[in-house]
């Protein structure tokens, strides 16, 4: 999708794998949300 599409900004909610997002770091901004879950897990609110 990234190849085809060329998008300069992506969000992503959730994980941000390294083995999927680390080819596109040179031509696309990711801004990442982390999930509700990981969130709670690590103290934060619920």
């Amino acid at each position: 999708m990234l190849e085809t599409l060329e998008p300069v900004v992506v969000l992503v909610y959730g994980a941000m794998n390294k083995s999927v997002f680390d080819d596109y770091r040179n031509t696309t901004k990711f801004v990442h949300y982390p999930d509700w879950i990981t969130n709670v897990h690590k103290g934060g609110e619920r």
